[in-house]
């Protein structure tokens, strides 16, 4: 596909051809020209996947070529590209760059006006060649074979970097080369340390250091006053030595301007300071999936008075029974968190609160303390959970009371009888109905969520055998709570109710909305009315209890 970017020529102008070594670009080039334009009138080319293998003499043809993009051919080298290029994509090809090369190729020299280049999934293990490029303000590696960062010298423009899947070993650039990076990439590498230097880079806004070899992050030296989102996922390593501890003192000072933090899968047990009281004022945002399970992760929420979202699904956590207030806090996810209570003064520390997420911990019984959220709660999401071991007879309570379910009665002969079809009515089949009514006060919700509980475990399909992982990054972006995209954890292995798994709390919603669907037909079709009428019922009760409900067990209020 071509792209004209500047006016035609006139058709009376006269289209010279000239050689091509390449036969895919020549025949290509050929196209092209014709009686009414010409390749010298373009500022962009689209070359993608043309089984291209070399470049020669395009720039004879493209003088006033501002941007190209090459993905998916073959090339090897770079070189024939018109020198004014502006923009360069040339990802999946076999382009190669080393130290060893004979004749060195230079972008400073070749091709010095370049501001962005993406070189994605190619061979290049010699970052010292993008040297020297005064304008260049994007820097696109992942993929490659890059294992060192010193050779990178005078891109002082240069904002982002990425360097995905390569295999760099120390973060050893300098910041004064690169003065002006604002985002670091360095995912997937094998980096063991993150270095006190990178307070050097007064800039640095975002740096995602995740899935490395990390085993400690420097918190000494001067503080890192530009960073705002860090990044620190899934290296096991980071805290071993500190014993599984991290010092909120030490990393509010080294990271005074902090706004997101992502700690998920690091095996931290505790998050504390060591000495005295503070807060850390900057963080709004942490993520701390997939942390200690035995002992219980141990986190001091005085000190993190100022969070706006607290993400921990896979995280053993103990709540205290009074939590200090977090008058910030708009979500809380903390799926499968072996919770038993829940604190007893939600509505006064948690006044802002928007979405809950307190699903998979089966010992969870009492949601009482949900009910004080009245005023702020807009998604509540309970899935497997204790509820249905409520007792149904008391509607005009608002305890949420565990009992003992009679399934069965027994005779004085011992033989076992069950409850007649008139009685198949009776309370509790209702359950579903009774606990929405003791919700009822939570007036705004949009969202909520009883599935896969006692109590609605008949009235929908079970989850869906083939589960699929929720998405993570962005999670904890600002957002509208009823749009939120904070995905849920894996259930334990153990789960009394049928039909839910170990990892029902990660599955696809879509998939399980066209199975509930199935099953609905499926239920029409046996003439299980009294079934159809109970799921009827709980819905119409639902929309007449919340008004602005949106959602209700994963399914729009539209398609029911």
């Amino acid at each position: 596909i071509v792209r004209e970017m500047s006016e035609r020529r006139s058709a009376e102008s006269p289209a010279h051809r000239r050689p091509i070594e390449d036969d895919a670009l020549g025949s290509i080039v050929q196209r092209l020209v014709t009686p009414a334009t010409s390749p010298e009138a373009y500022t962009t080319l689209d070359l993608s996947r043309s089984g291209i293998r070399s470049l020669a003499g395009l720039a004879q043809i493209t003088s006033r070529l501002e941007a190209i993009c090459l993905a998916g051919n073959k090339l090897q080298g770079l070189h024939g590209l018109p020198p004014g290029l502006v923009s360069l994509r040339a990802p999946s090809n076999w382009i190669r760059f080393s130290a060893a090369d004979p004749v060195r190729f230079s972008f400073a020299r070749e091709l010095p006006h370049l501001e962005e280049i993406d070189l994605s999934a190619n061979e290049i293990s010699d970052i010292a060649v993008f040297s020297g490029l005064r304008h260049l303000r994007t820097l696109e590696l992942t993929r490659n074979r890059i294992y060192s960062l010193s050779g990178l010298r005078g891109c002082r423009r240069l904002a982002y970097l990425g360097l995905r899947d390569n295999i760099v070993t120390d973060f050893d650039l300098d910041a004064a080369e690169a003065p002006m990076l604002a985002t670091l990439d360095v995912f997937n590498n094998r980096l063991r340390v993150v270095p006190a230097s990178i307070a050097d880079f007064t800039y640095l806004a975002k740096a995602n250091f995740v899935k490395n070899d990390l085993e400690k992050v420097e918190v000494h030296g001067s503080p890192a006053e530009s960073l705002r989102e860090l990044r620190l996922s899934e290296n096991p390593l980071l805290v071993r030595k500190s014993g599984g501890v991290i010092d909120m003192t030490l990393w509010k000072t080294k990271f005074p301007g902090l706004k997101t933090l992502y700690l998920d899968i690091c095996n931290i047990r505790q998050l504390a300071q060591s000495t005295g009281e503070g807060v850390w004022p900057s963080v709004f945002n942490l993520s701390l999936r997939g942390n200690a399970l035995q002992p219980s992760l141990a986190l001091d929420f005085s000190c993190l008075s100022h969070l706006k979202n607290l993400y921990a699904p896979d995280t053993q956590m103990v709540l205290p029974r009074v939590l200090p207030p977090l008058n910030n806090l708009l979500q809380l996810v903390l799926c499968n968190a072996g919770l038993t209570q829940l604190p007893s003064n939600m509505g006064a520390a948690l006044p802002q609160l928007r979405l809950l997420d307190i699903s998979n911990n089966l010992e969870l019984v009492d949601l009482t303390p949900v009910l004080q959220l009245s005023s702020s709660l807009e998604v509540l999401k309970c899935r497997a959970i204790g509820l249905g071991l409520f007792s149904t007879t008391q509607h005009d309570t608002g305890n949420l009371t565990p009992v003992t379910p009679a399934i069965a009665k027994w005779t004085s002969d011992g033989v076992e009888t069950f409850p007649d079809q008139d009685s198949a009515n009776g309370p509790q089949h209702a359950e579903e109905c009774a606990v929405l009514r003791r919700m009822a006060g939570l007036r705004r919700l949009k969202r909520l969520d009883f599935r896969f509980n006692r109590c609605t475990i008949e009235l929908y399909a079970p989850p869906p055998a083939t589960m699929a992982a929720s998405a993570l990054d962005s999670v904890l972006s600002p957002q509208i709570p009823s749009t939120s995209v904070m995905g849920d954890s894996g259930l334990p292995n153990v789960s009394p109710i049928s039909g839910v798994g170990a990892s029902a709390g990660r599955f696809d919603e879509e998939s399980w909305i066209r199975q509930d669907q199935a099953h609905l037909a499926s239920l029409k079709l046996t003439r299980q009315t009294r079934l159809i009428q109970r799921r009827e019922n709980y819905w119409n009760l639902a929309a007449a209890l919340f008004p602005r409900l949106e959602e209700l067990d994963g399914i729009k209020a539209g398609r029911h």
